[in-house]
């Protein structure tokens, strides 16, 4: 029974495998080709969501990258502007980033003037050690007539009390740092600029900034870039520096009181010298105006004794290569103020009896080599016509300038007026005095 149960299974097994493969050779000769097993659907990925706009981060990102000077600040909030869709994709918006200060920030400016206040106490000790030496001068009795263009200058400072000085000035005037900023501040900056979602990637471009509150910034220093012991201005240092300054000036004027004083004491040991000098300068003055007027008297005597009464000089006069004796004898003389007039004849030595009248004035002014000048007209009388000394003697303004020294000699030349243009005409004169001779007739023409 089992068995037969396995046949019919067997059977209705082999049956059944028949008469499927009868239906697909049926198919097979209609041409139906048998259905195909069923496989499972592949899903397709999903097309990439493009974003609308930038993020935050983006958008901060590109800020930090134009801003100038943004070493000194951080990043903080970033807010947005609504964007406008353009034609392009591209995206038109704006954006404003707070920046945070990192650290305090210090403005370098020129000294409190304060501090030059406190040094002002140092002018008066400073400019009584700079005054010029006339002015101590004038202080202990001088006048005017004793003072020179070096007194009038003003007088350097002497090395310690310009050191003490150039310190001074140095502590009043060196600048000074002061806090602007505290590290936490907030500044912004803002822009505007379009963005395009390329490459899977923001683009920017067209980008405007308003940086203008950091760039104000530059001009400070950061806390961490102050010089080494920086003055930076707090109510604690200004109260110090002035302190220094006090002590620096009291310092000077200590320092300059004993100047001050020796300056004085200089400048009246100098008048006592200059008093001195004066006193001794018009002592000499007096001393040689007397010895030159003395000595003035003394040529004027000789002079008026030289041309005294019946004074007799005698000597040569000289013309290139001739030459003969010549004697002057002066008969009567008058003395005025400045002068002596005098007439009397000259001659030729040889031969007395023939002599000419004469006229003349003695100046009574001494020059500086101690002679004087005599001048001589000559007149009617009677001469040798052989002697060169005619031509002179013939005419109507012969004449003799002479000078008389301090002992008594006469030089000069005998010529005429007329001959100023030919000098070389002219006689020259020498004579001495001579012993009186006995008197000799003479003739007139």
């Amino acid at each position: 029974m089992k068995r037969l149960l396995i046949q019919t299974i067997a059977l209705t097994a082999s049956a059944t495998l028949l008469t499927s493969c009868f239906d697909e050779i049926k198919q097979i000769v209609k041409g139906e080709a048998a259905p195909a097993e069923q496989t499972p659907a592949v899903e397709e990925p999903a097309a990439p969501v493009v974003p609308t706009e930038p993020t935050n981060d983006d958008i901060c990102r590109m800020l930090m990258e134009q801003l100038s000077g943004c070493e000194i600040v951080n990043a903080g909030q970033l807010t947005c502007g609504t964007p406008t869709k353009n034609t392009d994709e591209s995206i038109s918006m704006g954006a404003t980033l707070k920046l945070s200060i990192k650290e305090d920030l210090y403005a370098r400016e020129n000294a409190p003037a304060a501090f030059n206040k406190e040094r002002e106490a140092v002018n008066e000790a400073a400019n009584a050690s700079m005054k010029p030496e006339a002015s101590y001068l004038f202080q202990v009795g001088a006048t005017s007539d004793l003072i020179t263009d070096a007194d009038r200058q003003a007088k350097p400072l002497p090395e310690n009390l310009q050191a003490a000085m150039n310190e001074m000035k140095e502590l009043a005037e060196a600048p000074v740092y002061r806090k602007v900023t505290n590290a936490g501040d907030e500044v912004e900056a803002s822009a505007t600029f379009t963005a395009i979602y390329r490459d899977g990637a923001w683009q920017f471009s067209n980008i405007v900034v308003d940086n203008a509150a950091l760039l104000a910034l530059s001009d400070y220093t950061a806390q961490s870039a102050l010089p080494l012991d920086a003055p930076v201005l707090t109510p604690e240092f200004e109260e110090s520096r002035k302190a220094i300054i006090r002590e620096k000036v009291a310092a000077f004027n200590q320092m300059a009181e004993p100047y001050i004083k020796g300056r004085e004491e200089a400048a009246r040991a100098t008048l006592t010298e200059h008093q001195a000098r004066a006193e001794e300068d018009a002592r000499r003055m007096t001393e040689q105006a007397a010895a030159q007027e003395a000595a003035r008297q003394e040529c004027i005597q000789g002079y008026v004794q030289a041309l005294a009464n019946d004074k007799l000089f005698a000597g040569e006069w000289t013309r290139d290569k001739r030459f003969g004796e010549i004697s002057l004898h002066i008969e009567q003389a008058k003395q005025f103020e400045n002068a002596v007039q005098f007439v009397g004849t000259i001659y030729d030595t040889k031969l007395p009896e023939a002599s000419l009248d004469i006229a003349g004035r003695c100046d009574l002014t001494p020059a500086e080599d101690g002679t004087t000048q005599l001048d001589i007209n000559i007149y009617d009388g009677q001469y040798d016509p052989d002697q060169p000394t005619a031509e002179v003697y013939d005419a109507k303004d012969g004449m003799l300038s002479l000078k008389l020294s301090k002992d008594g000699k006469l030089t000069g030349i005998m010529s005429c007026a007329s001959w100023s243009n030919s000098p070389e005409k002219a006689f020259q004169i020498n004579m001495v005095p001579k012993a009186k001779e006995e008197p000799k007739g003479r003739r007139r023409r």
